[in-house]
């Protein structure tokens, strides 16, 4: 199976095809940190405390989420075994836009880990800019 196609583009540009709130937020981040922990400040973000964080953990502690994203993130990139229905799906339909991309991952593993798609797109976003940057064969070699 051919690997994903990651598009070298700015941080912009990956950053305009997420929502106007999900966008300004990690603009935000992005001011004082690199695309990956911006991500990972978003998967923490425990917001107002009536609200359960992602993954349904505890409050006080949003790394088991984060380390379970990263791991799933990996697998469907680097993994040719793991997700090889929906990446036949994007391999099949390339090159597509970034949106679809973003969308497609961030189903996939949003569905894999019992979270939807739109909450953790963000992360996926900026995780995609940091691989189009490196390349997703020095991505999968880490």
């Amino acid at each position: 199976m051919s690997k994903i196609q990651v598009p070298n583009e700015d941080l912009k540009s990956w950053l305009a095809e997420l929502k106007p709130f999900q966008r300004s937020t990690l603009e935000h981040f992005m001011e004082s940190m690199e695309a990956e922990a911006a991500a990972e400040r978003w998967l923490s973000t425990i917001g107002t405390p009536n609200l359960v964080g992602f993954g349904g953990a505890g409050v006080t502690d949003p790394k088991p989420f984060l380390e379970r994203f990263k791991t799933e993130f990996h697998k469907f990139l680097c993994d040719d075994n793991a997700y090889s229905d929906e990446k036949k799906e994007i391999t099949g339909q390339m090159p597509i836009s970034k949106t679809v991309l973003i969308s497609m991952i961030s189903s996939a593993i949003g569905a894999h880990m019992g979270t939807a798609g739109t909450l953790i797109a963000p992360a996926v976003t900026l995780f995609l800019f940091t691989i189009g940057k490196m390349g997703i064969n020095a991505y999968c070699s880490k």
